[in-house]
């Protein structure tokens, strides 16, 4: 995950996620083991039904992601030429532990009572200071958390994560206008990735971007929120801002970026609402 590298004074902040067969962590990275009976065998099955039930649930424990060994992760962030470190991060290794279904993408046998551990890792890229990334590595991975909880599952489970999302970095927005926690002119962007055993999960908001590496490709999790993008250029239009050319395209001259966390100078024509 990353920050604009377009910005002429760039801090930045970034999360490197890994896995390897036995390789420990070093340096300041951390490592996270590697999930519980990943590797056993099913049990015999009974009949036919479980074979197949045991056949599927093996396939799903073949792909999972952490099947080769441990995963790592590292952080690194430099400040620039700033004069305070305005970015942040934030890691969960014990996020949430849900069952294989209630994550979704599994091909774990439903009904199996599979638990999958659920990694949380943010970046957030503060413009403006440091205030609103600061708050948002604090709040955002519970926010989420409590949405997640809240809704029931009936949408299925991929609207389930959209919307707790969706809700939750609205709610940490709507939190740091109420609680005045920066001023006006502070936000951040928002880059989160959730990762199980056969599943990753990425939110954005703003110009951060995640980004998978899988052998010699990179390959874009997330859409870069700009302001010259055609959908996000008449969202901002209609509501009656402007997007000016400024070392680059921005929102009335300001901001580099048409989403934002905070930013309250700019929030009629800034949105907050993440793209899962």
């Amino acid at each position: 995950m990353e920050s604009d590298p377009t910005d002429p004074d760039p801090s930045a902040a970034a999360f490197i996620l890994g896995s390897d067969d036995g390789i420990s962590s070093a340096a300041s990275s951390g490592e996270i083991p590697a999930l519980p009976g990943a590797l056993a065998a099913p049990a015999a099955p009974l009949d036919e039904e479980a074979a197949s039930a045991a056949e599927v649930e093996a396939r799903g424990r073949r792909r999972c992601v952490g099947r080769r060994g441990a995963e790592m992760w590292g952080a690194a962030a430099t400040v620039g030429r700033r004069g305070v470190m305005e970015d942040a991060v934030a890691v969960m290794p014990e996020f949430m532990d849900l069952r294989c279904e209630e994550v979704g993408g599994c091909e774990a046998a439903p009904g199996s009572g599979r638990i999958s551990h659920v990694r949380f890792f943010g970046v957030y890229d503060g413009h403006g200071g440091c205030q609103v990334a600061d708050y948002c590595a604090k709040r955002i991975h519970e926010v989420v958390a409590e949405e997640w909880e809240r809704l029931n599952g009936g949408q299925g489970w991929q609207r389930r994560w959209e919307m707790a999302f969706c809700d939750g970095f609205e709610r940490v927005d709507n939190e740091v206008i109420a609680e005045a926690v920066a001023p006006d002119i502070v936000g951040s962007t928002a880059v989160v990735v959730l990762v199980s055993g056969c599943q990753i999960i990425s939110s954005n908001c703003g110009d951060s971007r995640a980004i998978l590496c899988r052998g010699n490709q990179a390959i874009q999790l997330t859409v870069d929120h700009k302001p010259d993008i055609a959908d996000e250029l008449a969202r901002i239009e209609n509501g009656g801002g402007r997007v000016i050319n400024w070392n680059g395209p921005r929102v009335l001259g300001v901001l580099a970026m048409s989403r934002a966390i905070a930013a309250v100078s700019l929030h009629l024509i800034v949105i907050n609402c993440s793209n899962p």
